[in-house]
């Protein structure tokens, strides 16, 4: 028994966010059902990396996910997804506001089919004011959501995240309210809809930044790795890498002077207190320390630090965090024999329930690999399916 082993999802969406979120209720138990175009299907089916002609990246968001082709822009399209949308508990999608209303497949619509339905939208920059419809991708809402101007080497050019964070808050948050709404709708038998945008995801994570700017007109911008609150938290170059230290508190920064043997720095009048230490830190500390690290090899100063209670790590690549013991250790990856690409790592489900585990990963389905289960659910007989399929609607 999976923690969400009664709930049906049908999604409609071809974004990595609301991909990512199904994928995360799927692992614990839940129904997800994608809705694709007949013949195309996802356009994530075709994203790198690709092994075997397919792809993994799609392979990963979708693995154990069933899969119905529809074509709900014309008139049997649209017919038929009413008659399916009783089955699910909750809809999830990912077009611009309006586009399911201008449809007559909106969330007050469908309602009238399903009085109890979660409808979960996804948007890029919310269902209303005046960038509801402009174009929108992860480096665009990073840029509008101040993320980006926060990220960077102070004074030069601003710099989005590697990683897709952004989207990886939105399916956090989407995954969260989807949840949160089906354990409303057990108490009160009700549903409701759930609004998300990525941009709201992104600007939610900059914390005191438009308080700070509000209150006492400061304006939090790029700086680097420096954390302007305390001192020395910062990256370094060493002779063979990068480290990252992260002393927060008077005793970590007399123990780091220790470990490395500054006792020049911990005796210094300017880095008595965390405040000379911050203050001073960009234009005295910060060049001080570095032409001292850069002398020190990376696991030197790690393994130093480390022994004493300062954290510290060395910058470390895909190939380095992915061998690590500590990542074995604690199942952040996991091995997956798929039967269509042969031996894969993935990275595991970020959280863990210890009576309801999550599933083990499996295949993506097949492009409409369930249409014709689920329609005959839904009530269609074999000549009606081969109809529809006949002119392309499914």
């Amino acid at each position: 028994m999976k923690a969400l082993n009664d709930i049906k999802i049908l999604d409609l969406s071809e974004k990595l966010t609301v991909n990512l979120a199904t994928m995360y209720l799927s692992s614990f138990g839940a129904e997800v059902t994608k809705l694709e175009k007949p013949q195309e299907g996802d356009a994530a089916r075709l994203w790198q990396p690709l092994k075997n002609n397919k792809s993994i990246y799609f392979n990963f968001l979708n693995g154990g996910k069933k899969s119905i082709t529809l074509d709900i822009t014309t008139p049997e399209g649209k017919e038929i997804f009413k008659k399916i949308v009783p089955l699910y508990d909750v809809l999830c999608v990912s077009y611009k506001p309006g586009i399911m209303d201008s449809m007559g497949l909106g969330y007050e619509d469908l309602k009238k089919i399903k009085s109890d339905i979660i409808y979960a939208s996804y948007t890029y920059f919310g269902e209303s004011g005046p960038l509801k419809n402009k174009p929108g991708s992860s480096i665009v809402v990073q840029a509008k959501s101040v993320a980006m101007d926060m990220t960077g080497v102070i004074n030069e050019e601003p710099v989005q995240a590697a990683p897709s964070i952004a989207e990886h808050y939105a399916a956090g948050y989407f995954a969260t309210g989807i949840v949160m709404a089906v354990a409303d709708k057990k108490k009160r038998g009700i549903g409701q809809k759930l609004d998300i945008s990525l941009q709201d995801s992104m600007f939610s994570c900059i914390e005191a930044a438009p308080v700070a700017y509000m209150t006492i007109g400061e304006v939090h911008t790029r700086k680097g790795n420096f954390d302007p609150s305390c001192a020395p938290y910062d990256t370094f170059e060493t002779c063979d890498g990068y480290v990252a230290v992260g002393c927060a508190t008077q005793p970590q920064w007399e123990k780091f002077c220790d470990a490395l043997g500054f006792e020049d720095l911990k005796n210094d009048d300017r880095f008595v207190d965390n405040e000379g230490r911050r203050t001073e830190c960009l234009h005295v500390l910060r060049p001080l320390l570095a032409e001292k690290i850069i002398k020190l090899k990376k696991n030197y100063v790690e393994k130093k630090c480390c022994a004493l209670g300062i954290p510290c790590s060395r910058v470390m690549n895909i190939q380095e965090i992915t061998d690590m013991p500590n990542t074995h250790e604690n199942g952040f990856t996991t091995k997956f024999m798929s039967e269509k690409l042969g031996d894969l790592i993935y990275p595991t489900i970020p959280f863990e329930l210890s009576k309801t585990p999550a599933d083990s990963f499996k295949d993506a389905p097949k492009l409409g690999e369930n249409t014709k289960e689920i329609l005959e659910h839904a009530g269609f007989n074999t000549d009606t399916l081969k109809k529809l399929i006949d002119e392309n609607i499914i």
